[in-house]
This record gives C-alpha cells, sequence and structure tokens, in this order.
C-alpha cells in the first residue's frame, strides 16, 4: 500500500535559510521542488514553464529562480510526522 509522506524542502533565498514542506506519495524531484518553491514565493504566478515550441536560451523557471536568489536546494523525508 502506498504511504502519503511529508518532504521538507530547504532552500537560501538570498543567502538566508528557508524551508517548505510537501505531501507526496513519493519523493518530490527537482524540477518539482523548484516550482513548489515558485508558487510559495511568487505573489501572483504566472505561466512556470515554457511552451514546448519555445527553444529559450535558459528555461523560464531558473530564471525566475535566479531572479528570487533561490539556490542550494535539498530535498528530505520529514520523518516528524
Amino acid at each position: 500500500m502506498t504511504e502519503l509522506k511529508r518532504y521538507r524542502i530547504h532552500y537560501l533565498i538570498n543567502g538566508n535559510p528557508a524551508s517548505l514542506t510537501l505531501s507526496s506519495f513519493d519523493e518530490p524531484n527537482m524540477e518539482q521542488a523548484e516550482l513548489e518553491i515558485l508558487l510559495h514565493h511568487v505573489r501572483e504566478p504566472r505561466a512556470a514553464t515554457d511552451a514546448p515550441w519555445e527553444s529559450p536560451e535558459r528555461k523560464s523557471e531558473h530564471s525566475r529562480m535566479t531572479e528570487l536568489g533561490v539556490s542550494d536546494i535539498q530535498i528530505e523525508e520529514d520523518k516528524a510526522s
């Protein structure tokens, strides 16, 4: 049987430590963690990913992460749950 687990996403935002909790059946991948961070910090989220026909030099979500000053993302299972 699949069990719902809690995962803690740790990261730095402009050099300051931050974290958020995500409930999921599977451990989130880095792309999902980045999108969760964007949703948490961007006041009015708009499209977070590029359309399949776009070919940007740098993906939109990576540009937005840089604008926010997010770095050092780590994902771990929250054992306290």
